[in-house]
C-alpha cells in the first residue's frame, strides 16, 4: 500500500493511486485505504478515508478493457495533492486494517456466491445442451464418460452451495471469527466456477467457443473470481496457517 495520507490542519493531503477499482469512474463516493504519514508502523498506519467524486486533485483513469465482466466498469484512481476534510476519516488514524479485515470476511462469501451463480448457470446450460445434442446416433448425455463428469460436477456444486449457506448463517448470527471458513468458501467456489464453466464449454464442442452460446462468457467471467478478494493462492496460505499451534 503506497497511497499516503498527510494531516495538514483541518485537512488531509492524499497522494498515490489505486488500480482495478470496480465502478472507479462511476461512483460518487470512494472508501480509500492509505498509510497515515505520522505513524511509523506499516500495518498500524493503515487508515480509511471517504473521498468524494469531485474533490480537486482526484481523477480516474480510462476504464480497463477486461477479458470478462465487461458490463462492470473497472478503472484506476489517481490522487495528486488531493485535499480532503479531516471529518472524512472513517474511525481514527490507524483503524484501517481492522476495518479492512472485517469487511473482507463478509465480502469473500459474496464473491463465492457470485462464483457459484456462474457455476450453476454453466452446469445447467451444459446439461441442457448434451440432452438435446446427438453424436453417433446417441445423445451426448448417454455416454458414460460424460455421465462421470456430470456426477462430479453435480456433487461438488451441491456441497459447495451448502457451505455457502453455512457461512451465510455465521454472518447472520453475528459470528466474529469466520475468516478461515470464508477463505475455504471463496477458494473452492471460484475454483469450481472455473472448472464447471470450462467443462460446459467442452460439452458444447466448437459451439462453446463462440459467443452465440452463454458458456463462452461464463468461462471468461469465472476467471476473475479466482483472483479478486485475495487470490486463491493467498487463501490456501491463510487456511494452512490456521493449523499452526499458537
Amino acid at each position: 500500500m503506497q497511497t499516503k495520507f498527510t494531516p495538514d490542519g483541518d485537512d488531509i493531503i492524499v497522494n498515490g493511486g489505486k488500480t482495478f477499482i470496480t465502478n472507479g469512474g462511476a461512483s460518487d463516493f470512494y472508501l480509500v485505504f492509505g498509510k497515515w504519514s505520522e505513524i511509523d508502523d506499516a500495518r498500524g498506519a493503515i487508515t480509511a478515508l471517504i473521498i468524494e467524486k469531485d474533490t480537486p486533485g482526484f481523477s480516474t483513469t480510462t476504464p480497463e478493457d477486461k477479458m470478462g465482466l465487461r458490463a462492470s466498469s473497472t478503472s484506476g484512481l489517481v490522487f495528486e495533492n488531493c485535499r480532503v476534510p479531516m471529518e472524512n476519516l472513517l474511525g481514527k488514524p490507524g483503524d484501517g486494517l481492522r476495518i479492512l479485515l472485517a469487511s473482507l470476511n463478509k465480502s469473500r462469501p459474496s464473491v463465492a456466491a457470485h462464483a457459484l451463480g456462474i457455476a450453476r448457470a454453466a452446469f445447467e446450460d451444459g446439461v441442457a445442451y448434451i440432452n438435446q445434442r446427438s453424436q453417433s446416433g446417441r445423445r451426448i448425455v448417454e455416454f458414460q464418460g460424460i455421465q462421470f463428469m456430470l456426477a462430479d460436477m453435480a456433487t461438488d456444486l451441491a456441497m459447495c452451495e451448502n457451505w455457502l449457506w453455512h457461512v451465510g448463517r455465521l454472518v447472520d448470527d453475528g459470528a466474529d471469527d469466520f475468516g478461515v471458513e470464508a477463505s475455504m468458501l471463496k477458494m473452492r467456489a471460484s475454483d469450481l466456477a472455473m472448472q464447471i464453466s470450462t467443462d460446459a464449454v467442452q460439452f458444447h464442442g466448437g459451439y462453446g467457443y463462440i459467443k452465440e452460446y452463454r458458456v463462452e462468457r461464463l468461462m471468461r467471467d469465472a476467471k476473475v473470481t479466482q483472483i479478486w478478494e485475495g487470490t486463491n493462492q493467498v487463501h490456501r496460505q491463510l487456511i494452512g496457517r490456521s493449523f499452526l499451534e499458537k
